[in-house]
């Protein structure tokens, strides 16, 4: 049975997807996955995939375009929407094939966000778990929530590894939103020299345009000089990850390197947090917390104590645990 996963982005949604390749793969599945350009370097070197399908976001803009667009595909038994937006949307109405979508949640994660509203809500939400959801359709059960995983060769972390020190700690101080970014990374950095790691900071160069910090003399930054699959190679020799709720976050679940995730203004609730054998997070849950499901909102205490309330010694602490385990 051929198979088309849709995700388009964004690069830490990406990233998660990959964990039903593997169970695809291992049920016989011939899977061709469709992603936007910037993403497609994730799986190019992916074994469990047939077809790596990957348009400029540019191709896709009109009706007509993803018409055309949905022509030139080849015919599928099942499409997987792992999206679920308007642009996913319409391009499965042009597809004759069955279409499985997976649970978003949108309002209960919408309304979370809302104190009143919050405290009616008591369930859990697992992203990794929602993304499994449409292959109970196909008769694959699962023992355990299936993790993200990119396949890097021997080589690509080889190659990295000259440019990296021993014993390092790798931060994610970036994030796309302001009120996502914890502002004491610096403290945090120099807190694990005392302890003796060096650190390695991973992410793009915007990351490192927006960060004001000074870090340590030792910290080597590598922000915005890797390519993709050189950031997650560089990050797969890490003790451990800290990150923002982030794609870094995400690379390094998908490289199998325990994560600290830390919570500003969006919420474990969401859906992306590590999973109990993937690392840990921190988050105060204040009554204002989360203020938005993608945290870009501006703080309307303008305080940002969500994140200003978290002690650089308690990231430090916490990274020392995980890295002990």
């Amino acid at each position: 049975m051929r198979i088309l996963v849709i995700r388009f982005s964004s690069l830490g949604d990406v990233i998660l997807v990959s964990s039903i390749l593997d169970p695809l793969y291992k049920a016989g599945y011939t899977v061709d996955f469709l992603t936007l350009k910037p993403f497609a370097p994730l799986f190019e070197k992916d074994y469990r995939i047939n077809r790596l399908i990957s348009p400029d976001k540019n191709q896709l803009k009109s009706l007509s375009q993803i018409k055309q667009f949905a022509s030139s595909l080849e015919n599928y038994d099942m499409v997987i929407d792992i999206h679920r937006n308007l642009r996913s949307f319409l391009l499965t109405k042009f597809l004759n094939a069955r279409v499985l979508k997976y649970p978003k949640n949108v309002l209960k994660r919408r309304a979370y966000t809302n104190p009143f509203l919050r405290k009616f809500i008591k369930d859990e939400f697992n992203v990794l778990q929602a993304y499994s959801q449409p292959l109970k359709e196909l008769g694959i059960n699962l023992s355990e929530i299936p993790k993200p995983e990119i396949i890097l060769t021997p080589e690509e972390k080889e190659k990295v590894k000259k440019i990296l020190p021993e014993s390092f700690v790798a931060i994610g101080a970036g994030a796309r939103y302001q009120n996502k970014s914890y502002p004491y990374y610096d403290k945090v950095a120099k807190l694990l020299g005392q302890k003796g790691f060096n650190v390695v900071l991973i992410g793009s160069k915007e990351d490192k345009e927006s960060d004001s910090n000074i870090y340590p003399e030792n910290t080597i930054d590598l922000r915005g000089r890797l390519s993709l699959r050189e950031s997650l190679a560089a990050i797969s020799h890490a003790k451990l990850t800290i990150s923002n709720d982030s794609a870094v976050a995400h690379m390094s679940r998908a490289v199998q390197v325990p994560v600290l995730m830390v919570y500003g203004a969006t919420h474990p609730y969401f859906g992306f947090a590590p999973l109990k054998e993937e690392g840990d997070y921190m988050c105060l849950n204040l009554p204002c917390q989360p203020c938005d499901i993608h945290g870009k909102k501006k703080c309307k205490l303008e305080t940002v104590d969500c994140l200003t309330g978290i002690a650089p010694a308690e990231i430090t602490e916490k990274a020392l645990q995980l890295i002990k385990l």
